[in-house]
């Protein structure tokens, strides 16, 4: 009964923690944090639902306007004198009109009105309009390419991370192998069948592999810093890598996907550009053609001596408006000149930047094949240094070999196996630069 109960307590303690415990971090969990909550993609996003206003803010300029306006001015009029020899020359019915104007102290105005104007015709209206819908085409094709380089920055570092752990594996193993081994020469020194200087040799290499040690460790705490800040995950918050994804892709034969420009963000923002700047010059050419503008506009005011709200009075107008322009002096034709050079200034850039997509298409691809036979080699490398090491410390062990012949045999396969890493840590660069090289960087976030 009492190690029954003492079951239950275990369980009981042990159920919160199961409970709390916390998920890994694998690369798709990563990217798809970071989609979801880097600062940069939410300034994209931002930027798109801005340049959406802004084309509702240019139709809304051709659409009706209503405006009210109410008006109240008050005219302070000077005292009225007229001579003794001018009222005896007036008739008598005017004289008590000028006592009345006498009495006057101020002119009363007040109005109000309501204004209605219609565009009905201006060439910069539908330009702009076509402006501002290409800015918002050109912030939605940003926003892709935001994404694309917030995924490869996070799988580059996510690798990187990888590659850390993978090293600070080899350490650790080897480490462990070195002070199994300084035991037993311990052991042997202390039984006069082993050298102080082989103990001492011991000792000084596990000392500076736990000084490696220590660097990697802190490498991997800056990188995990990192990690969050572009997945947008809390400082204080703690992440745990899934390193079981250590050895993943590292057999996959590399495919070389085919390439097309026309699907790459940065040949898509280029092409924006150039259709906004193509509409500049529509814009400015516009200037040249007149607005018509219709309106029309409800009054509604009385004009008194007295400030008083009765006798309103309303009137109507209605009307149109067209301004033309005749001459500038050349300033329109001087700004429709800079937007064209403009834009053969901007061919000239695509025409550069189009060639040099190319380019990293045609090096992403050689890279990616160069570091594939340069991993399958150091993955042979790894192999055959990992048997020789096993056969020498067996031998060691056995008093077949010196501690030299252990020692050397022990860095060279601690070599092998940081190429091996190293290899590996270029052929997923290589991979993603071939991702990034043909638009495709996406789609690690579906891949298996």
């Amino acid at each position: 009964m009492r190690r029954l109960i003492i079951f239950f307590i275990a369980c009981f303690l042990a159920a919160p923690y199961r409970g709390v415990a916390q998920k890994p971090y694998n690369l798709k969990r990563l990217l798809k944090q970071a989609i979801a909550n880097n600062s940069e993609i939410k300034k994209a996003a931002l930027q798109q639902s801005e340049s959406q206003y802004k084309v509702k803010e240019t139709v809304a300029q051709g659409l009706p306007q209503l405006s009210g306006k109410i008006d109240y001015s008050k005219f302070g009029i000077g005292g009225i004198n007229v001579s003794s020899g001018i009222i005896s020359q007036l008739p008598p019915s005017v004289i008590p009109l000028l006592e009345q104007l006498k009495n006057i102290k101020a002119l009363h105005v007040m109005s109000s009105n309501v204004t209605v104007t219609q565009l009905l015709y201006s060439q910069q209206y539908w330009t702009g309009i076509r402006q501002a819908k290409a800015v918002r085409d050109l912030y939605n094709v940003v926003a892709n390419k935001t994404k694309d380089e917030v995924v490869y920055d996070v799988a580059a570092l996510y690798y990187q991370l990888l590659n850390n752990y993978f090293s600070l594996q080899i350490l650790n193993n080897i480490i462990q192998n070195l002070e199994k081994i300084n035991k037993i020469l311990e052991l042997q020194y202390q039984n006069k069948l082993a050298k102080k200087t082989d103990v001492g040799r011991i000792k000084v290499q596990v000392a500076n592999l736990k000084t490696k040690r220590i660097t990697l460790q802190d490498a991997i705490k800056i990188r995990k810093r990192l990690l969050k800040i572009l997945c947008g995950i809390p400082l204080n918050n703690k992440i745990i890598i899934d390193s079981t994804e250590i050895n993943s892709h590292a057999v996959k034969n590399p495919v070389i996907p085919t390439f097309s420009v026309n699907t790459l963000p940065s040949y898509k923002i280029m092409q924006k550009q150039k259709q906004l700047a193509e509409l500049k010059i529509k814009s400015d050419l516009a200037k040249y053609y007149p607005n018509v503008v219709a309106f029309g506009q409800y009054n509604y005011g009385n004009y008194s001596t007295k400030f008083t709200l009765d006798n309103m009075s309303p009137s109507t107008t209605f009307g149109l408006e067209v301004n033309i322009p005749l001459f500038s002096s050349g300033e329109r034709h001087s700004k429709v000149m800079q937007s064209r050079i403009e834009l053969k200034k901007l061919n000239e850039d695509i025409s550069t930047n189009t060639k040099q997509l190319g380019t990293n298409y045609e090096n992403a691809a050689d890279a990616l094949i160069s570091a594939w036979k340069g991993l399958k080699d150091q993955q042979q490398n790894k192999a055959l240094a990992k048997q020789v090491y096993n056969q020498v410390k067996l031998s060691f062990n056995e008093g077949m070999s010196s501690l030299t012949d252990l020692l050397n045999t022990e860095s060279s396969y601690l070599e092998a196996e940081n190429l091996y890493n190293q290899q590996l840590l270029k052929y997923r660069i290589a991979r993603l630069d071939m991702k990034k090289a043909t638009g495709s960087i996406l789609s690690l976030i579906h891949e298996k």
